[in-house]
């Protein structure tokens, strides 16, 4: 059984887990708590931290001194990988979608700030962006370099490796505070990798949960296909060959808005709602979208008698990319 070993430590212990007793209240909710992992430590924090610690770690035992990656010009997971490739002393090249990258804010900001390099591709979608990212390695090969090349997203048996370790992380933490297990858990979905990882967790360390996926620009039948790919590919590289039950996962994407990366009334709704009852920031691209999903169900009545948790997974420094969406009076 390969054992990802080859670990790039950045987390130290367990990001909180927290009630939202207003939030909870002012929905009709019995129960609702959150998992903080926009709190991971490095930039800002987020959800990719916990794959890096592991494609960092795969990097630097393979001898690599620079790591491309790539996604929107706002990608989370480029700003984070820039971040730990920092801290890990290896270069960081960045491949964006698109011809143009838009004010230098935001992630783009933070990006510039830690000295990346970064590219426009002129081409969209996760595949045409990683054989760009080939073609920049092949590129930095003949410079001398040796690169190590991660997919949007980290989606990798590898990065989504560590979030089966957080769901361990999760039931551990339930146990410690005697919580009982949780109905439904609330997860934005992107590339799909982050949900895979809890998936492959439920299949190894089976628990009554529900996770309820909230897309953010695929349609659901594309995203239920990608996750149950990458559950299967991290399963299969530990060893684990059985066919993976998909009974615990639902997929919404009636949430997304007008489209990926633009923000959508309801989560801009859901995320005044959740700074001004308990004080946390989400963002308009994934996690303020996903929250919104969880605001519709219970308003519908769905979750007064369920225990759920959102799993909160980072973005935050997109409020300030989409400042004029945010601060336009509610009507």
């Amino acid at each position: 059984m390969p054992h990802p070993m080859n670990h790039f430590p950045i987390l130290d212990g367990f990001t909180p887990l927290e009630p939202l007793p207003r939030l909870a209240e002012h929905l009709g909710m019995k129960s609702l708590w959150i998992k903080r992992d926009d709190l991971t430590g490095l930039m800002f924090g987020g959800n990719k931290l916990r794959k890096l610690e592991y494609l960092i770690g795969d990097a630097l035992s393979k001898g690599c001194d620079l790591v491309i990656t790539g996604g929107s010009p706002q990608s989370n997971h480029a700003r984070l990988t820039a971040a730990v490739a920092n801290k890990a002393g290896m270069e960081t090249w960045l491949c964006f979608a698109g011809r143009h990258m838009g004010m230098r804010q935001g992630n783009l900001l933070l990006n510039h700030i830690m000295g990346a390099t970064m590219f426009t591709t002129g081409v969209y979608g996760s595949n045409n962006l990683y054989q760009a990212m080939k073609e920049k390695a092949a590129e930095a090969e003949k410079e001398g370099k040796k690169p190590y090349t991660i997919p949007v997203g980290g989606s990798t048996p590898i990065g989504d490796y560590g979030y089966l370790r957080a769901w361990k992380e999760l039931e551990e933490q339930r146990e410690m505070k005697q919580i009982p297990p949780f109905d439904e858990i609330y997860v934005a979905a992107g590339s799909g990798g982050t949900i895979a990882g809890l998936l492959a967790g439920i299949h190894l360390y089976p628990q009554k949960t529900n996770l309820m996926g909230i897309s953010v620009w695929e349609s659901k039948e594309t995203l239920y296909q990608e996750i149950q790919d990458f559950t299967s590919q991290l399963l299969s590289w530990l060893g684990h060959d059985q066919a993976v039950s998909m009974d615990a996962l639902q997929l919404f994407d009636q949430f997304i808005g007008k489209k990926y990366g633009v923000p959508s009334e309801a989560g801009n709704e859901a995320i005044r709602l959740l700074a001004r009852l308990e004080g946390i920031m989400v963002d308009p691209v994934y996690t303020g979208k996903a929250l919104s999903g969880l605001i519709d169900r219970a308003r519908k009545g769905l979750l007064k008698d369920k225990h759920v948790l959102f799993w909160h997974t980072g973005g935050t420094p997109a409020v300030f990319t989409h400042a004029s969406s945010l601060s336009q009076d509610e009507a």
